[in-house]
């Protein structure tokens, strides 16, 4: 690659925005679905996680799609999955459907999370990829602050039902984007996918080190609006906005993170780093914020250090590539990692709030994963994870 696409980048970095609105919305509309519904917090537990139940069966196999059928081809399938699954969960009578579609909304956003870094590795020269990996890792955080800024508007005029359906408008949105892509970009379609490099240790590591921060992380975003309701006594429409100041702070971290990268920091540093002071962070504000200052403050915070975090994952997936295609099968195993996070911790969590009304026994669970995601990071660097793939 002579030069950068930035605008493939881009595209593919906005379908990443819409696959992180599906994901983002059982948040703000968690106590809409309770009221609705009926469900209880570890119902509502599953309502954000079941959705990645594909993202970890489907990781490595949605890796070898990425191969298969081009990056831009199976970008473009997500987005139509996103579509569909929208669209019918917002017609959801009951749990049962609703959960049917957060399912199949999963299979969307596996492929798109995995085809879109997939493409803009593609895309960039290597002296970029610090840059455009940075500009991916803000993916999640812009989706998700922008769902937390539209909720509670969304959220009076039509209940849970109206997030549902602008996620799938914006699903839609990005699908008309991708035909003024050119036709060559991208990994080439067809051919038998070599998965030698997973024999490797280094792809493993970081699978797991996408676990560790994605059961935290999701955990603490999935109950946190109720979380301020609770400790702070604020609305609906307060807690959910002051909600999204995680995702607002994540932006600069992960920007921060691109540019440390592009100035020849190793991304396992990038893992590191942040998450020591987690581990002071994340018990202040679940534990003992008790002001709005304070808590406003720990919320940025946390949402800054934790967004340096992906732009180590996502900068260190194509580095243990010895070759530009191996880069989706590293990919679909990190992202498997993520989906089990995803899946284990805002349920765990939801229970175990549920059983002890207090939130000690989660954060200790969650500072755990802070603490093997430091475990991860070291092994990965000890397994010489920062080899230069041959370009």
């Amino acid at each position: 690659m002579q030069t950068t696409h930035w605008r493939g980048v881009g595209v593919a970095f906005l379908a990443g925005v819409a696959a992180a609105t599906a994901l983002a919305k059982a948040s703000p509309a968690a106590l809409d679905l309770r009221s609705a519904l009926h469900l209880t917090l570890a119902q509502i537990g599953w309502v954000m996680s079941v959705g990645t139940i594909a993202t970890f069966a489907l990781g490595v196999a949605s890796g070898q799609l990425s191969h298969w059928r081009g990056s831009r081809r199976l970008l473009r399938d997500g987005l139509l999955v996103l579509v569909v699954a929208g669209s019918l969960s917002a017609l959801a009578p009951a749990t049962a459907w609703l959960l049917a579609g957060r399912g199949l909304e999963g299979v969307g956003v596996v492929l798109i999370t995995v085809a879109a870094p997939t493409l803009i590795a593609s895309l960039t020269r290597r002296q970029d990829i610090g840059l455009a990996m940075g500009v991916w890792a803000l993916w999640m955080p812009v989706g998700s602050m922008l769902m937390l800024a539209l909720a509670p508007l969304l959220l009076g005029a039509f209940g849970w039902r109206g997030l549902w359906a602008v996620s799938a408008l914006a699903a839609l949105a990005v699908l008309a984007m991708l035909p003024g892509l050119p036709r060559d970009i991208g990994l080439p379609s067809g051919g038998r996918l070599d998965l030698s490099v997973l024999r490797s240790s280094g792809p493993w590591w970081l699978a797991l080190a996408f676990f560790c921060f994605s059961s935290q992380f999701f955990s603490v975003f999935t109950f946190l609006p109720t979380h301020l309701m609770h400790t702070l006594g604020l609305d609906t429409a307060a807690a959910t906005l002051a909600s999204a100041l995680v995702p607002a702070a994540i932006i600069p971290g992960n920007l921060l993170g691109g540019v440390l990268v592009h100035r020849g920091w190793q991304p396992s540093t990038l893992l590191v780093l942040p998450a020591l002071p987690l581990l002071v962070v994340l018990p202040a504000m679940m534990l003992f914020a008790h002001s709005l200052g304070w808590t406003y403050l720990l919320l940025v915070s946390y949402g800054f250090l934790l967004g340096i975090i992906p732009t180590g994952i996502f900068t260190q997936a194509p580095l243990l590539a010895p070759r530009p295609p191996a880069t989706g099968p590293i990919l679909g195993l990190a992202l498997s990692g993520q989906g089990l996070g995803i899946l284990v911790g805002p349920p765990l969590v939801g229970t175990l709030l549920e059983k002890t009304g207090s939130w000690f026994w989660p954060v200790l669970l969650l500072g755990t994963a802070l603490l093997g995601l430091v475990i991860c990071a070291l092994m990965l660097r000890h397994a010489g994870a920062q080899q230069k793939p041959a370009h």
